[in-house]
């Protein structure tokens, strides 16, 4: 078994592996198709590059669709993103709660 220590050494260095590649090497992500319904595929298999607040530098491919999209975020919404990736859905979560 390991330690916390070395379980978040493992994480550490998948996360620098993946930003130290092209984005092209990253386009499938975590996330596939098996076992969605019709509805859950398209919500996560949506592109978010035309929203406002979408940042092209932070983007590593890792993303799963559009969840600002799908929570409905209004104007004075407070959000929480618990994210492991590099912020675009703050980024884009921030545009649109004001």
């Amino acid at each position: 078994m390991q330690t916390e220590e070395q379980l978040k050494e493992i994480v550490r260095k998948k996360y620098s592996e993946i930003a130290l590649q092209d984005k092209a090497d990253n386009m499938a992500s975590c996330c596939g198709a098996g076992g969605c319904s019709t509805e859950v595929y398209n919500i996560m298999s949506e592109d978010y590059t035309t929203l406002e607040g979408y940042n092209a530098d932070a983007d590593l491919g890792l993303g799963c669709g559009l969840p600002t999209q799908f929570a409905k975020i209004k104007q004075g919404d407070t959000v929480v993103d618990l994210g492991s990736g590099a912020g675009n859905d703050c980024f884009i979560a921030r545009h649109e709660t004001g």
